[in-house]
């Protein structure tokens, strides 16, 4: 058998079967458990055990204040989650929900009382870095890297089988303890509304759609015991819970699809980045065979675009629902968001926000300016631009932007080509 014909039988593995193994084999492993990771976590880690920087400590909160401050977290950004559904768990009840805040790098997990803060940020290439801080008042605060205990529930199929974010909607009995007997709902972008938000507080307006947030199941069964009526549009909490000791009131409507649309792009980036660096350390092991070279590159470009087309999909809003009522929330998130990406020179961002029909005005993420892009190989990073601009430009139209006019892709696509300087490369 000649090498090329070894190739040709190697290639009839399916894709669709390359991308659905576990990369959590040893070699897959060892990349996640490295310790010379650069998120921002670790970057400040070495910034105090230097001296260049410090984290204050205030009674009621602890080290989060100035913790969001250090990591460029808004405030604003704050969702309670009442479900107990954290390896703090015994500290959450629907009285004493879970804060959770994030930007585009980090999330950050405080609980009122808990011994810890809960850490999450993101490495460009290793993806989500889990750590714990312990919130009791130090002369040294310690920042503690965590991987196996984390990893039982984020570095599952759930996360792509690589490091990743999960947001889960359940039904929740009045103690907080999740009702799985009732069903429960893995959460991204994509999730229909009536689907989202088990176990999560929600503040702002919704019209007419209807979610599963704010409420306990009391009934014997989960349509039965949830009162969807009751728990929409809330503006305030005040009838569920005592929020004085939290940052803010808010548990806001848009934060919580930002997020929702944001752990999904992130998982994609990563399992899109993992993908591709085997498929590389692959094709350079055949080269170092000798086997045949065009061979090799075209299968390397075919796992290469299978690996990326998901995250193509995400940075598009592809199988985003449409919204049948303008949502609006009730924090400053929104104004937050909306100044938060690099603007045209007509002043437009991808960060502008639609909220009538859908979450973002222009038909692309701002994540494409994330660390999580910025870190995929070089290859799956010209493709996935290649990919954005064949569909933006119109020389593609398999994906479905049914939602976006012909004006909306024009901007996305002027605003890419002004605001990425990596954008316009086809190398």
């Amino acid at each position: 058998m000649t090498r090329k014909t070894l190739l040709a039988g190697l290639c009839l593995v399916p894709y669709a079967l390359l991308a659905a193994s576990p990369l959590q084999d040893q070699a897959g492993q060892s990349e996640f458990y490295k310790s010379d990771v650069a998120d921002p976590v670790a970057r400040l880690v070495q910034d105090m055990k230097s001296g260049k920087a410090t984290l204050d400590y205030e009674p009621k909160q602890g080290y989060l204040k100035s913790l969001l401050d250090k990591l460029g977290v808004p405030p604003s950004s704050q969702l309670l989650v009442f479900s107990k559904t954290s390896l703090q768990s015994q500290y959450i009840s629907p009285s004493n929900p879970r804060a959770v805040y994030f930007n585009a790098e980090n999330s950050i997990g405080w609980i009122p009382g808990a011994p810890y803060i809960e850490i999450m940020s993101i490495d460009p290439e290793v993806g989500p870095v889990f750590y714990i801080l312990a919130n009791q008042k130090s002369d040294r605060p310690d920042v503690q890297r965590k991987t196996d205990d984390c990893f039982q529930c984020h570095f599952t199929p759930a996360t792509g089988n690589v490091p990743g974010l999960l947001a889960r909607s359940v039904f929740v009995a009045p103690d907080g303890s999740s009702r799985l007997a009732f069903g429960s709902y893995k959460t991204t972008a994509s999730s229909p509304m009536e689907e989202r938000w088990g176990g999560w507080y929600v503040t702002g307006t919704h019209g007419s759609m209807r979610h599963m947030g704010n409420e306990v199941a009391r009934g014997s069964g989960a349509n039965d015991g949830l009162d969807r009526e009751r728990g929409a549009n809330k503006k305030d909490l005040a009838s569920y819970c005592d929020v004085k000791d939290y940052l803010t009131g808010h548990s806001d409507i848009v934060a919580l699809m930002v997020f929702e649309h944001q752990l999904t792009v992130v998982n994609l980036a990563t399992r899109a980045g993992q993908l591709t660096r085997r498929a590389l350390a692959e094709a350079k092991n055949l080269t170092d065979l000798k086997f045949d070279a065009k061979h090799i590159e075209q299968q390397l470009n075919d796992r290469v675009a299978y690996a990326c087309e998901p995250l193509v999909k995400a940075l598009l809003h592809v199988g985003e629902p449409t919204l049948t009522s303008p949502i609006a929330g009730t924090s400053q998130f929104t104004a937050h968001l909306s100044q938060s990406a690099p603007s045209d020179k007509d002043g437009r961002r991808l960060s502008d926000l639609n909220l009538k029909t859908r979450l973002f005005r222009y038909p692309c993420s701002p994540l494409v300016y994330s660390k999580s892009i910025e870190g995929l190989p070089a290859k799956a990073k010209a493709r996935v631009f290649e990919r954005l601009r064949q569909v933006l430009s119109g020389s593609d139209q398999t994906l479905d932007l049914a939602s976006f006019s012909s004006e909306d892709k024009k901007a996305a696509l002027d605003i890419l080509s002004q605001s990425v300087p990596q954008f316009g490369s086809r190398n």
